[in-house]
């Protein structure tokens, strides 16, 4: 479900991707030395900007080293080292990585599940006892989620609500709110929240013709009502699009009041570029291309 956020690169100046690169191998590098290989296969830019957005907040300025790294052995990259939020992102990664996986045991995924739990079960408890609020909200939105599925729910703000509780924990942690106090969670909480609503209607959205033809839970195929027979899965992505659309920039405009509302003090071109470039992008490209490919049948 991760893996959406993502920068408008070419609207971003040289340095500015540089540094936004740096946080990403930061988190990789430091997933590596602390909890193995495999979780790094799951790294998204989606934690570059958690680890981005909390470390802005900081006083003190990030720490950038030129290092070799499994993917670039000859040539030396730019990579952010000894930040607190490089680790807080890459804990939160493995986290939800972890129960992906358990949650994948009960599909047709079962034995990927089963396997990455197991390796990942050891890193997980560790990383659990830091951070229990946030596991106690992953697994009781899980279970919010899952009991949707059962009973087949049509409403996408239930199924996508029980999502944002997730990335309102991670954003707005214990551990956050001890750094930046209470004032500031409360804006994190709400800008990951609306992040969290954003990515479960992206996913949504994207898994339309997969989750269609597997018979797979997707809440906007009953929301919106498939027509089988009558209309194809293109036909109806683009019957429903613009108003996925409308309900998808409403979370991004809720987003960026809230960053507004942060005292950052770095990386804002960055930040504003990945909300109001990368991910109206990406809202547009996912609702775009049944209407292309109806439009290339004509």
């Amino acid at each position: 479900m991760l893996g959406y956020i993502v920068a408008d690169k070419p609207e971003l100046r040289m340095k500015e991707y540089q540094a936004y690169r740096s946080y990403y191998c930061g988190i990789c590098k430091r997933t590596g030395e602390r909890s193995g290989a495999l979780p790094r296969f799951a790294l998204s830019y989606d934690f570059a900007f958690l680890a981005l957005l909390l470390s802005s907040l900081e006083e003190e300025e990030e720490k950038v080293e030129m290092q070799h790294c499994m993917i670039h052995p000859i040539k030396k990259i730019p990579i952010t080292r000894d930040n607190r939020w490089i680790d807080y992102a890459s804990d939160m990664m493995v986290l939800l990585v972890y129960y992906n996986f358990l949650d994948d045991k009960k599909d047709e995924h079962r034995m990927r599940g089963t396997a990455g739990a197991l390796i990942l079960s050891g890193n997980a408890k560790k990383i659990s006892g830091k951070y229990p609020d946030v596991v106690e909200k992953i697994r009781e939105s899980l279970e919010n989620l899952d009991a949707l599925e059962k009973e087949k729910s049509d409403s996408a703000d239930r199924a996508g609500d029980a999502f944002a509780q997730i990335m309102s924990a991670v954003f707005a942690s214990e551990y956050v709110k001890e750094r930046f106090g209470d004032a500031n969670a409360r804006i994190l909480s709400h800008l990951g929240a609306n992040v969290g609503r954003w990515i479960y209607l992206a996913d949504a959205a994207d898994d339309i013709t997969g989750d269609i033809a597997s018979g797979s839970y997707n809440p906007l195929i009953y929301r919106y009502g498939f027509e089988k027979g009558k209309e194809t899965p293109d036909e109806f992505k683009t019957r429903i699009g613009e108003e996925v659309k409308e309900n998808m920039l409403c979370c991004l405009a809720e987003s960026m009041k809230a960053l507004e509302l942060l005292p950052l003090r770095r990386n804002v071109g960055i930040l504003k570029n990945i909300v109001c470039g990368g991910m109206v992008k990406k809202t547009e490209e996912l609702l775009s291309e049944g209407e292309k490919k109806n439009e290339g049948s004509i």
